[in-house]
């Protein structure tokens, strides 16, 4: 026996996701700007005054901020003994991208 059906039938057809919206991920290391020169040289006995550095991190958003709020400056110059000294400058941003260091150094000396 073969049943056959005619007529005009609807058909529904749902389309559910589960998928999550993409998040964006900060893949970007921070940079860091040194100003001054890399190597400089300080007068013994007399205070040193580094010219210090900015860094930046671009963002997920591709934004480019200012973070140099988190940067960590590492300076042991001595002007009180003649000798090379380094200043350093370190950042992480939020999301644990360390930027390349930046190392500037200084010499001590009789002028």
């Amino acid at each position: 026996m073969c049943l056959l059906a005619m007529g005009v039938f609807t058909l529904f057809i749902v389309a559910v996701s589960c998928n999550k919206p993409e998040e964006k991920s900060d893949v970007s290391a921070p940079f860091i700007v040194m100003h001054g020169d890399s190597i400089v040289w300080a007068e013994l006995g007399k205070p040193y005054v580094d010219a210090g550095a900015s860094a930046y991190d671009v963002t997920a958003e591709k934004d480019t901020i200012d973070i140099s709020l988190k940067m960590v400056t590492d300076n042991k110059v001595n002007t009180g003994q003649i000798g090379s000294y380094k200043v350093t400058f370190s950042v992480t941003d939020d999301a644990g991208n360390k930027a390349l260091g930046k190392v500037r150094t200084v010499y001590v000396n009789l002028f």
